[in-house]
C-alpha cells in the first residue's frame, strides 16, 4: 500500500445526555469513502457531538499532519484547520478527538435544518492532501 497516511475510522460520537449511537464509517478502503458520500451523516439538531478520528501512518515520518473541516450552506461557508501533529510510522492507529474537551453543537431552528456540503482533508506541512473525502449532514427534528 503506497498511502503515507490511511484513516482507519471516522467516528461521530455524541454526549450521553443525548443518548444517540455513535456514527462510525471505515475510510481506509474506497468503498467506505463511497458508502459515507452516499449516505452522508445525519443528526437530530442541538446534538452535542465530537469527532473521533483513528489513523495509521506508514512509510516515513509525516510532518504538521491538519484536519482541515468545510461546511457548507447556501449562505456561508465554515471552515476549521486544526493541526493535529506529526507522527511516525506505526502499525498501531493514532487517535484524534475534536473538540478534546467539550462537544460541538449541531445547529438548531426551523432556519437551520436541512442539508450541509462537508468536505474533509488531512493535508501534511508540505502541502501534501493525504486524503480528501466529502458527505453530506442532514439536521433534523
Amino acid at each position: 500500500d503506497p498511502r503515507k497516511l490511511i484513516v482507519e475510522e471516522f467516528r461521530v460520537v455524541f454526549a450521553p445526555e443525548d443518548n444517540q449511537p455513535d456514527i462510525v464509517h471505515t475510510l481506509s478502503t474506497p468503498e467506505g469513502l463511497a458508502k459515507l458520500a452516499a449516505e452522508g451523516l445525519t443528526m437530530k439538531e442541538g446534538s452535542k457531538f465530537k469527532f473521533k478520528i483513528s489513523f495509521r501512518v506508514q512509510h516515513e515520518i509525516i510532518a504538521g499532519i491538519k484536519f482541515v473541516n468545510k461546511v457548507k450552506t447556501m449562505l456561508a461557508t465554515e471552515k476549521d484547520e486544526l493541526v493535529i501533529g506529526s507522527y511516525p510510522p506505526s502499525s498501531e492507529p493514532h487517535n484524534f478527538v475534536y473538540p478534546k474537551w467539550d462537544y460541538n453543537e449541531a445547529p438548531k431552528g426551523m432556519m437551520l435544518r436541512g442539508k450541509y456540503k462537508v468536505s474533509n482533508q488531512f493535508v501534511d506541512s508540505d502541502k501534501v492532501k493525504h486524503l480528501e473525502f466529502e458527505y453530506e449532514l442532514n439536521i433534523v427534528k
